[in-house]
């Protein structure tokens, strides 16, 4: 990430920091039996319905929630109106936000709208569920931002500079058991909901706190060098922790492994042990029952160590559901710390105005875990940046949402586990990285891209899109089942093989493109099972990339002219595969380098009269060589070209560049008389090319003098 980035995580995570709920309650009035639900009296509370005096209604309904819960009403219904937040007197001032208290359902109608009132901060609220506050919801509405007349200048008393892009429409900050459900968060100058951590910095401690060793299993205390332990207990009795349930060490210096333990101790006495806590990514329980523990890190360095302790925790059990974030800044949900969270049937589109502009983004930086997420059934378009992001957290189900902004989805490797299934891109682009698990996807004009260290992509269907394998490990990218098609020729190409190896099974190519078909360099060690490849003609013809191809089948356009080509250095083997053309079916060639291909039991036709020099055309290759394969020509016309030549045409005085040419125990039949092999125009200082067991029914042989012709039969029919 860059600097810029986490200069602006810190004013985020240190603007959490600085929120409370400040309103206290009315004098309680007494009665036995409390409803369910309270509705909203707006004179008592001094709140106003018509968009005025944003002070006296803040105030008033922060006062109005206290007294609510105070009383133990479980809804609190809110009269149909505008309602204008105050903009406060600082960025995120905790006095010019709704503060909702816990268990509690803040009720919308569709009609009424909280807006926040007009201000020129970097960063604001409009309605904040702080950590404690659980078990709420957030039910219908419209909470709409000030984007359209916000204050970006930076030159006003109530103004700061930045980029402005923290005005937030809901935020939650470590809260448990959150719903929000039928909501519209609209126009704000940030997110229109952020979903977030909570922390408080405890303690730093350096080499001067801690001493070499490490405790065994026991919780007794033993000698290491490798190890470092606290000189003291570290105890819960800090104020700052009381009502946490988690704590963690971050931003470490002087340490060789980026996991440490924790011992658990009470009243001195051994309880338990938490091991291999990663920093930034797990946060640590604290048992009920323990007062003090020991946390153990790996360091050989006690002169340079550094940790920071904190008290953190994470959003948890958050639904969003049947809701719309649209026209804000900066994204329609930000989820900066959470463990379970799950968004579905809602919309997010036209996200535009400040980096990075997704609908959905995933992204604590290392300082939050973001975990289990469960994003379905959404519509997501016209956003600027992209649809979803996972820049990090680990294990999500991403099912049966319609993308169709440009850049669908991106998954970057530090987001791993993730299952993304039966969803649907339209004119939207998917970039795969990390670990996971693609099935049963639609693409539409779409571009797919694999860079993971180890991923499944099974079951789609491509319509003039491209699938592009650049995964980063070999065989990070486990390939299978998948039909391309291109009703036109928009894509450029529709499968493009990376360096690294790779294992494809049974993918089918329909159509033709642009360019090649079939692009890349492969390598010696790529497989490709079933590979059926239809219409491969295109303007450069579709050229091979390395590996091994096992059961394939090949058959051009109706107007093919330009065939197959091999024109790049590497092994090429084909095993069991079939050839269809019109008049061209391959081109050899050294242009990028001499490539060295092999034919086993395979069959080569041709339905009309050849095409340019050959129907197999041999100018370059360290080796060409088929076995136990057939050749057909069946309907030709005319008789002035070979099926197969070796050389150009009057190449008979230029070196050679075929280096081997072997054919054995093959058929080569065609319907009148013309060359089966040429050979004779195959350059000077030409090796002698074998030519042996093999039958040519109709076809004649026409071979340099130094070739080797070992038993072979020519028939007349």
């Amino acid at each position: 990430m860059t600097t810029k980035a986490f200069g602006i995580l810190i004013f985020f995570i240190l603007s959490f920091q600085s929120l409370h709920v400040g309103a206290a309650p009315l004098e309680e009035t007494t009665q036995t039996a409390v409803p369910t639900t309270y509705n909203l009296e707006l004179s008592r509370w001094n709140i106003y319905s018509d968009g005025t005096h944003p002070i006296e209604t803040t105030n008033g309904i922060n006062k109005a929630l206290q007294w609510a819960h105070s009383q133990g009403y479980r809804i609190f219904k809110v009269p149909t109106g505008k309602y204008l937040i105050s903009k406060g007197n600082k960025p995120n001032d905790p006095q010019a936000q709704i503060n909702m208290v816990s268990n509690m359902t803040f009720l919308l109608d569709e009609a009424t709208i909280i807006q926040k009132e007009t201000n020129g901060f970097e960063g604001y609220h409009t309605i904040y569920i702080g950590y404690g506050a659980n078990n709420v919801t957030l039910k219908g509405g419209t909470y709409q931002g000030d984007k359209q007349s916000h204050n970006f200048s930076g030159k006003d008393q109530s103004s700061s500079y930045g980029t402005h892009e923290f005005g937030v429409g809901i935020i939650s900050e470590g809260a448990y058991n959150l719903t929000i459900d039928g909501v519209k968060t609209v126009d704000f100058t940030g997110d229109g909901i952020t979903i977030s951590g909570s922390n408080y910095g405890i303690a730093n401690f350096d080499g001067k706190s801690y001493v070499y060793g490490d405790i065994d299993n026991n919780g007794n205390f033993i000698k290491s060098t490798s190890k470092v332990r606290s000189k003291i207990a570290l105890d819960f009795t800090n104020p700052r922790l009381k009502g946490r349930k988690y704590f963690t060490f971050e931003q470490p210096l002087g340490v060789t492994s980026n996991k440490y333990d924790v011992y658990y101790y009470s009243n001195g006495k051994y309880m338990s042990s938490v091991k291999q806590v990663r920093f930034g990514l797990d946060l640590v329980p604290i048992p009920v029952g323990v007062d003090t523990f020991y946390p153990v890190f790996s360091s050989n360095d006690l002169n340079h160590f550094f940790v920071k302790f904190f008290t953190n925790d994470v959003s948890r059990n958050v639904i969003i559901k049947n809701s719309e974030s649209a026209f804000n800044r900066r994204q329609g949900i930000s989820i900066v710390g959470v463990d379970g969270i799950e968004i579905s049937n809602s919309k997010f589109h036209d996200i535009k105005g400040t980096a990075p502009q997704f609908g959905i983004d995933s992204e604590a930086q290392g300082f939050y875990p973001n975990n289990n997420l469960i994003i379905k059934n959404n519509h997501f378009y016209n956003n600027t940046g992209g649809d979803i992001v996972f820049a990090d957290g680990d294990t999500a189900l991403i099912t049966d949402n319609l993308f169709e902004s440009k850049r669908g989805f991106y998954i970057w490797k530090s987001f791993p586990n993730t299952t993304i299934s039966n969803n649907t891109f339209n004119n939207a682009d998917f970039t795969m990285g990390g670990t996971g698990a693609a099935n049963q996807n639609k693409f539409s004009n779409s571009q797919v891209d694999l860079t993971a260290t180890s991923n499944t992509f099974t079951n789609a269907t491509l319509v003039n899109s491209t699938l592009n394998l650049n995964n980063t490990e070999p065989f990070g990218s486990k390939v299978e089942n998948i039909t391309i098609t291109n009703t036109d020729t928009t894509s450029y190409r529709s499968l493009n093989v990376g360096q690294n190896p790779v294992h494809l099974s049974n993918i089918t190519i329909k159509g033709l493109t642009k360019l090649s078909t079939l692009s890349g360099k492969g390598t010696d060690k790529n497989i490709y099972d079933n590979l059926i490849v239809q219409d491969f003609n295109a303007y450069n013809g579709t050229a091979f990339p390395a590996g091994t191809y096992n059961n394939c089948n090949f058959s051009s356009a109706t107007n093919e002219t330009v065939g197959l080509v091999f024109n790049q250095p590497g092994k090429y083997t084909f095993n069991k595969c079939s050839f269809n053309a019109l008049s061209k079916i391959f081109t050899l060639d050294s242009l990028f380098g001499e490539p060295d291909v092999n034919f086993n039991n395979s069959n080569f036709t041709i339905s009309k009269d050849i095409g340019y020099a050959a129907a197999i055309y041999a100018q370059g290759a360290k080796q060409l060589s088929f076995l136990n394969s057939t050749f057909t020509a069946n309907n030709l016309t005319l008789k002035s070209k070979p099926f197969i030549k070796i050389g150009p045409p009057g190449g008979s005085t230029i070196p050679a560049k075929v280096k081997s040419f072997t054919l054995k125990n093959s058929t080569i039949k065609t319907n009148i008389n013309i060359d089966g092999i040429h050979s004779i125009d195959a350059g000077t200082g030409a090796p002698a090319y074998t030519i042996s067991n093999n039958i040519f029914v109709v076809t004649k042989l026409k071979l340099k003098a130094n070739d080797i012709n070992i038993q072979n039969k020519e028939l007349a029919q």
